[in-house]
């Protein structure tokens, strides 16, 4: 029995240990939202996601080359799929993640479109080619964007 109570104490030592460790190594940092949100926003410094072959442009010559593949190759994709006749312009809200990688996160008016044709466009945007993704400059690290992209379809 007493044999028992010693194992027991030496047990219960260990986790008390344990535990003195475990709560003097866990600070509570507290940081502002208003620090997060400052940190947060998106700076002049900041990189957009780009292609390789839009890096060494300026600034306006960069968006509008980053713009245009996309719609190249999303026009490439749906060029041989049929769609009903809609004149709606739709805008699509991408998300392309800290890899590099495109997704469709929404389209407005949702409501107009088949699921046929909403599947056509999510498989567009999905195969997009991947991108250089976008840097937070301020710490470093590739970071999810998402922005709109105005969409019609064109009947030529």
């Amino acid at each position: 029995m007493l044999n028992l109570i010693k194992d027991n104490i030496r047990l219960s030592n260990k986790w008390l240990i344990i535990l003195i460790i475990n709560c003097s190594c866990t600070n509570n940092v507290k940081v502002l939202e208003s620090e997060i949100l400052s940190a947060s926003t998106w700076s002049k410094n900041d990189q957009f996601p780009t292609f390789e072959e839009c890096v060494n442009l300026n600034a306006d010559e960069s968006l509008i080359c980053f713009k245009n593949i996309i719609e190249n190759q999303m026009n490439q994709f749906i060029v041989d799929k049929t769609f009903p006749i809609d004149t709606t312009q739709y805008k699509l809200t991408i998300k392309i993640d800290s890899e590099g990688n495109f997704v469709l996160e929404n389209i407005f008016p949702m409501d107009r479109l088949d699921k046929k044709s909403f599947s056509i466009i999510r498989e567009a945007v999905s195969n997009v080619r991947k991108a250089l993704p976008a840097v937070k400059t301020n710490v470093g690290e590739f970071v999810e964007v998402k922005f709109n992209l105005p969409f019609k379809f064109s009947y030529e």
